[in-house]
């Protein structure tokens, strides 16, 4: 056989999984295939008509349809000559489906094996890419005879690896070349701390700045580079050479980039830094106007920077950074970063927020939320009558997705130079870089498809320097600095296991009884709303850790916005606008993964689930309204907790110059822990998603300037952004999340710069409980890769929540 004969002999490219297919009529799936096969996978050929793919039996009669997604990814290969698709659907789904003949089949799940010819795989795989479809390995083994070779696998140099051994792996990738994808990514997040800072040149800094700018000094540098013109032509030029990129058209002029440095390294100062060192250039954008080719005048200058934020809690921290405490320039006190009349602002957020341009173009600075951006998009437009100087995003992760409200409305501002602050750039997926990618128009790559086509998909492909393009442009525009670049103490980590009492595990085993004999009903039904129920009740498992044998509020599952707050986290228990905004597009909550959907009620036995009544005659983990009326909604319930006289031992046992914070998900926790601690005669305050502003500044000012008040009560989600509390030198986590970067940010409250006492770290878990499982989970996802392809977010929490309570259920 000829090289020529061998290019087009035909092989396997791999498997498109997270398919569906619908039975088109009336007519049963199982009158397409024989169920008394004992084949554990059963193939179809499937077919291109108008536009969509249909699924053909043995006699080529269309009997499904596949769903648009898994089409429309098809349908962009489908120009490539020799191309043929398999549909690949488990066997079993016809066996239970047998007895129900004439019933009308609902939507079954399968995976598209895709065939050509050798020489086009490359053509294949780089279309694919563009769609952003990655192929996996094959579901079922193949003809005889016939070759897999995915050209999307992910390839080492001088690696030759056998892909035959990996069918039947399914959509689960190798593990070992996507960690090495992961390490490579990490390792490039690490190299970027002085990632092309010229620093040469004298700084002269602004005199209004009264901090002494430490690691923000680089940061700053690192901005006012990347907004000079010949800096940004000089760098555009050098990344054009570097990922092969060619084009005769003028690429557009715009600044910018990624400030990716980690929690508590001072983003916000160093914007604002910048901003105030700008502020001459600024000054000049805004009094000249440009003419458009029509002679027209353009929309109106600024020379404001539009900051953009994710809460009304972050948009106070900005306003805190910003704003002075003193009366006079010659008497700033150390607390102030800037002197007074240094930087302007004004707030743009709620039924108040100013309507008037020309209010906008007298300050330095405008700040708004991500809600109020999108709502004004839709509305008055009053931020788009203005062509601003800068645009900053914070928390800039939350465009990541770029279907959302909050992208589509950031993305159409008018501005030059663009920016984007993150300390998580890339959550879990690569495909996160995208959105900012297109939000930022950094030459040569200001689209989406170019990046796409000269970053992710030379990654996807692997080959020699897969990895070189996105290292270059990361170095290009952004800037990470890591917590290796403070001189802390290490923080020392303590987990305390907790043992339940006999009156607690009685309580306990109560719910997982009734959730052993739940999890498989709910499986087997495929209901559409199964993660949910189940989520709920691994709920009540995880708040029974904390409340031992106290009552538990009430807890109904409803839609987004409609739930008790103690169903969810800070995040997504709240209703305001911003919450709805960023979490509209989320099927779970990226902090606590509760599902995000409307649900129907659960099972009477999962609201009731023991009928075995305590003591008292009431429900383990449920408060009727006369124990509530009798007691008062301030007087003490009975009940015992372990783990919260735990913690209420541990700080007690602290030495008198000891801080603490503690923090919980649940208001229910934060309010015995009180009581707790003023039992115990330990003053504390407190903070959470129902305190206000004015009641919040007064409490985190006691907390920090009185020694006789050593904790801070703190809901997880209210006080995880945004805040520096380097007074503390003890940090509570009262319960595992199901997201580690939200302990993180918990943690950077106290651990970040400023911090200059050993700072100790105490994780609670009740033994043989849902929680050691969630700690499981964290330990085995750190293993697994952290970056990958894979933008499957509701699957991905629905395994989560089911992987706990199947590992409950053995």
């Amino acid at each position: 056989m000829d090289s020529s004969e061998a290019d087009d002999s035909e092989i396997c490219y791999g498997a498109l999984y997270d398919a569906a297919a619908r039975v088109l009529g009336r007519v049963a799936l199982s009158n397409h295939h024989d169920a008394s096969n004992d084949a554990e996978h059963v193939c179809f050929r499937v077919s291109e008509k108008i536009g969509v793919h249909v699924l053909l039996s043995e006699n080529g009669d269309e009997f499904a349809i596949l769903d648009t997604r898994i089409s429309s990814q098809l349908s962009f290969i489908s120009k490539i000559p020799m191309l043929r698709f398999e549909a690949v659907v488990k066997s079993n789904i016809f066996h239970k489906r047998q007895r129900r003949a004439k019933s009308v089949s609902p939507s079954f799940p399968v995976s598209v094996n895709i065939f050509g010819s050798r020489r086009a795989a490359d053509d294949v795989a780089s279309q694919l890419s563009q769609a952003s479809a990655y192929l996996q390995h094959p579901q079922s083994p193949l003809q005889p005879g016939v070759v897999y070779h995915n050209p999307q696998f992910l390839s080492f140099p001088g690696e030759n690896w056998d892909m035959r051994k990996l069918i039947g792996t399914g959509n689960i990738t190798d593990l070992t070349n996507e960690e090495k994808l992961s390490e490579v990514v990490g390792r490039i997040l690490e190299s970027l701390a002085q990632t092309n800072i010229a620093a040469n040149e004298e700084l002269e800094l602004n005199v209004g700045l009264v901090s002494k700018l430490k690691m923000q000094e680089s940061g700053l540098r690192f901005i006012l580079q990347r907004e000079e013109e010949a800096f940004g032509k000089q760098i555009s030029s050098r990344l054009s050479k570097a990922v092969n990129f060619q084009t005769e058209v003028p690429l557009a002029l715009s600044f910018g980039g990624l400030i990716a440095d980690v929690m508590g390294l001072g983003k916000t100062l160093t914007m604002l830094s910048a901003i105030l060192q700008s502020m001459p250039v600024a000054e000049n954008f805004s009094n000249f106007y440009e003419r458009s080719g029509s002679d027209r005048l353009q929309q109106l200058r600024t020379k404001a920077t539009l900051v953009v934020v994710s809460s009304i809690q972050l948009l106070e921290s900005w306003e805190s950074e910003i704003q002075a405490n003193t009366l006079s320039h010659s008497t700033a006190d150390s607390g102030s970063h800037f002197y007074p009349g240094a930087l302007s602002w004004v707030r743009f957020h709620g039924q108040g927020r100013p309507r008037d341009p020309d209010t906008l173009r007298s300050v330095s600075i405008v700040l708004t939320t991500y809600a109020t951006l999108a709502a004004d998009s839709n509305s008055n437009r009053t931020l788009y009558q203005l062509d601003w100087y800068r645009v900053v995003l914070d928390e800039a992760h939350w465009i990541r997705n770029s279907g959302s409200k909050q992208f589509k409305a950031a993305a159409s501002l008018d501005c030059s130079r663009r920016w984007c602050l993150t300390g998580t750039p890339i959550q879990n997926k690569l495909d996160d870089l995208v959105s900012l990618a297109q939000f930022l128009r950094l030459p040569p790559l200001s689209t989406k498809a170019n990046f796409q086509k000269h970053v992710l998909a030379p990654l996807s492909q692997g080959g020699p320097n897969f990895v070189k393009p996105l290292q270059d442009y990361l170095e290009s525009y952004c800037l990470r600095r890591s917590e290796k670049c403070l001189t802390l103490l290490p923080a020392l980590q303590e987990e305390v296991m907790v043992q339940f009492s006999s009156e607690e595990r009685t309580f306990y085993n109560r719910i997982l009884a009734d959730t052993k004999k739940q999890i498989d009903v709910l499986i087997s039904k495929k209901d559409s709303q199964s993660c949910s129920k189940l989520f709920s009740a691994m709920l009540k498992m995880r708040m029974r850790c904390n409340l031992g044998t106290f009552p538990s509020p009430t807890a109904g599952v409803g839609s987004l916005g409609q739930l008790h707050s103690e169903n969810g986290c800070d995040r997504c228990s709240l209703k305001d606008e911003d919450t709805f905004v960023l979490l509209d597009s989320c099927s779970f909550c990226p902090d606590c993964r509760r599902p995000l959907y409307q649900s129907s009620p659960l099972p009477d036995s999962f609201e009731n689930y023991g009928s075995d009544a305590n003591a008292n005659g009431h429900d383990a983990d449920k408060v009727d309204d006369e124990n509530i009326t009798a007691t008062g909604p301030h007087m003490p319930q009975p009940g015992f907790s372990a783990k919260l006289s735990t913690v209420a031992q541990k700080v007690a046992r602290a030495g008198p110059t000891s801080k603490h914070i503690i923090f919980s998900c649940w208001t229910s926790t934060l309010d015995l822990l009180s009581r707790l601690l003023s039992q115990s005669g330990i003053p504390s305050c407190r903070v959470d998603g129902r305190t206000s502003y004015t009641e919040r500044s007064k409490n985190l000012r006691t907390f920090k300037d009185d020694p006789q008040v050593s904790v801070l009560l703190m809901s997880i989600g209210t006080g995880a952004v945004g805040l520096n509390l380097t007074v503390a030198n003890n940090v509570h986590l009262v319960e595992p999340q199901w997201n580690p970067a939200v302990e993180e940010q918990a943690i950077a409250r106290a651990l970040r710069m400023g911090q200059t006492r050993e700072v100790t770290i105490f994780r609670y878990i009740v033994q043989n409980t849902v929680e050691q499982n969630i700690i499981n989970l964290q330990k085995r996802k750190t293993r697994l890769a952290k970056f990958t392809f894979d933008t499957g977010e509701t699957l991905s929490g629905t395994f989560e929540v089911w992987s706990l309570l199947r590992v409950v259920h053995k």
